[in-house]
């Protein structure tokens, strides 16, 4: 049968309208915390060994450095916006049959989290990409021998310099073929030498990453931006809370249900069609998640971190879904409706993404400095400094933060709350020492993976 190109075609074209759309607003903290850790450098090269922080994003950094700040937003993310339309192709090259071909890149241009981060200046969209490719060029190596190990080797570079996240991709890779290569030939040997001929090359190719990293974490030591302990109901809130904004599913499904549901049926459909990518998806669903949860890994509420075995899910279900078309009568009614559920939740929150975006800062400090140099205080003093200063320097105005200890000897004209707007108050006292006032005036609110929510007050004389 042939390829359904003209299908496809149109779904890549949709997927890059998609995010074209989400790439429209401010940018947020993250992004702007790129160009803050590029700005003192004076050689892209530096970003490779300088740079020793958890938010430098290789391939990012440097496309960053080379179009720098006063460039526009939709230029800034301009990186990711080619990465996430690239994704939706190299989707539907890794399913084999018509209907699963289309159902998966469907769900990669649709998905809320490809979206999302295929609009945002940071080095996820990349990740996903060259998750999907180290897919597409390890079973080709598998099947076929030759260069494509090279092949695998680039992926598996170019992913870590996209993301260090796709470190949790290369056990994935490694266990799978032992796996794979262990019921082909049922030799211990054979199948250490295979899976050693198979990533040796990626070795060679990120060893000198390795040292850049090694070298710069030596030198002046390597900073993660935040850390938060490691517990049970974390691991749910974020593996949870991928698996729901991925499939579309309503927010009234529990955390600990999605998991259960998708690692269940991950495990069912193994058992039943028992060939080779079902093993793939055993180990990177099932066995990574769990294997992060035993190792009790920091972080882990935030969804993104699980955005492999996210990509792997998804993937899976594009290929239940063609399955389902395939097989005719009543299972591809029972797919299309299922496909159409996905569509209209992930539809859902493209939405409510759109409407709120990641926050709208440069009109809240806009407000603050036009009638020239102002002060303000906030309750996130390092996250709400670097977000005002730079929308201040973009605007060739100032605003000066002052510190919680020296509100009654400053009295700064603004307050910045941050949090949802729902739940402050119009009015705010934040010295106890001093009679100092606060009336509310605006708020910015952001929707979804990213962004912080802006309350301001203005000070009553």
């Amino acid at each position: 049968m042939a390829k359904p190109s003209l299908a496809i075609f149109a779904i890549v074209v949709a997927g890059l309208v998609l995010r074209l759309l989400g790439a429209r607003g401010d940018l947020w903290l993250d992004e702007i915390w790129s160009f803050s850790l590029i700005e003192p450098l004076t050689s892209i090269n530096q970003i490779f060994w300088r740079v020793n922080h958890d938010n430098n994003h290789f391939l990012n950094s440097a496309y960053l450095y080379l179009i720098g700040p006063d460039t526009s937003p939709l230029l800034q993310r301009g990186l990711s916006i080619a990465f996430g339309a690239s994704t939706i192709v190299a989707a539907a090259a890794v399913p084999r049959g018509r209907w699963a071909m289309i159902s998966t890149s469907l769900l990669f241009a649709v998905s809320y989290p490809m979206v999302h981060y295929g609009s945002e200046a940071r080095g996820y969209a990349g990740l996903v990409l060259f998750t999907l490719l180290s897919v597409v060029f390890l079973e080709r190596w598998l099947d076929k021998r030759g260069s494509s190990v090279i092949a695998l080797a680039a992926a598996i570079l170019l992913g870590l310099l996209s993301h260090l996240t796709m470190i949790e991709m290369v056990p994935v890779l490694v266990a799978w073929t032992t796996w794979v290569t262990w019921l082909r030939t049922e030799r211990i040997g054979r199948t250490l030498a295979d899976v050693g001929l198979t990533f040796t090359p990626a070795v060679l190719a990120v060893l000198p990453l390795a040292i850049c990293v090694v070298v710069g974490a030596q030198l002046s030591g390597f900073v993660v931006g935040g850390v938060s302990p490691f517990s049970f109901q974390a691991f749910a809130k974020g593996y949870g809370g991928v698996i729901r904004y991925l499939l579309g599913l309503p927010s009234w499904i529990g955390d600990w249900a999605c998991i259960a549901a998708a690692c269940g049926m991950v495990c069912i459909s193994a058992g039943i069609w028992r060939d080779r990518r079902a093993s793939l998806y055993v180990i990177g669903i099932v066995g990574l998640p769990a294997l992060m949860c035993a190792a009790n890994l920091p972080n882990l509420q935030i969804p993104r971190y699980f955005i492999v075995s996210g990509t792997l899910l998804l993937l899976w279900t594009g290929e239940m879904l063609g399955r389902g078309f395939d097989a005719g009568g009543f299972k591809r009614y029972l797919a299309a409706g299922a496909l159409a559920v996905m569509m209209s939740g992930s539809i859902s929150s493209l939405l409510q993404f759109y409407e709120y975006g990641r926050g709208s800062y440069a009109s809240i400090v806009g407000q603050m400095t036009q009638n020239g140099a102002t002060t303000y205080a906030s309750n996130h003093d390092f996250r709400t400094a670097m977000v005002v200063d730079y929308f201040a320097a973009r605007t060739g105005r100032q605003a000066w933060f002052v510190p919680k200890d020296e509100l009654c000897i400053r009295r700064p004209a603004w307050l910045i709350m941050e949090g949802d707007p729902d739940i402050q108050s119009k009015r705010v006292e934040p010295a106890s020492a001093c009679a100092l006032a606060y009336e509310r005036i605006d708020a910015s609110r952001n929707w979804g993976l990213s962004g912080l929510s802006w309350t301001l007050y203005r000070r009553r004389d």
